[in-house]
């Protein structure tokens, strides 16, 4: 902290009881946000979905993401205005390559990620099968549920998947 006097560190620790501290604002103030294993339960399984991610935001803006998933070896750096890579190549939305005569993905084609984690209240969970349920009858390719949060994120910035649903939130 002496080397570093505006930086300051959000980590899992920081959060998992409680508030989460607030990302500062002022100029030139870093905030490091640090999750040092998400997916921890495919972490604990033998699940090969988990990984370190690391954000850094200038100011209360994002300006750094590295994921780094060991166990599938894959490194994905993202820099504000430097674009986002996997293991060095360049990567892109499965929609960011739409042109005049092939438009953007639809629903219907799309691949499609849901997340429950771990909630056991009945009214929470009969609201996310009910929108489930509405997603999949409007038509979708396919669905599927990885349980990290953050390779489910990435994987939407890769192309691998074209939407994130984790919840309703309040």
């Amino acid at each position: 902290r002496a080397r570093f006097p505006l930086h300051s560190i959000i980590g899992e620790e920081d959060t998992g009881t409680g508030d989460v501290k607030p990302l500062s604002t002022a100029p030139g103030v870093k905030t490091w946000i640090i999750d040092p294993i998400d997916g921890t339960t495919n972490f604990v399984h033998g699940l090969p979905l988990t990984c370190v991610s690391i954000g850094m935001c200038d100011g209360g803006i994002p300006v750094l993401g590295v994921v780094y998933a060991p166990m599938t070896h894959e490194l994905y750096v993202a820099v504000k205005g430097c674009g986002s890579y996997r293991n060095g190549v360049p990567i892109r939305t499965s929609t960011s390559t739409s042109t005049p005569t092939e438009p953007s993905k639809t629903l219907s084609k799309a691949v499609v990620c849901v997340e429950f984690g771990s909630i056991t209240n009945p009214l929470e969970i009969s609201q996310q099968v009910e929108a489930l349920q509405r997603i999949m009858v409007a038509g979708i390719r396919s669905i599927k549920s990885f349980g990290s949060g953050v390779l489910d994120l990435v994987y939407v910035a890769s192309g691998r998947l074209d939407i994130v649903y984790a919840g309703i939130a309040g």
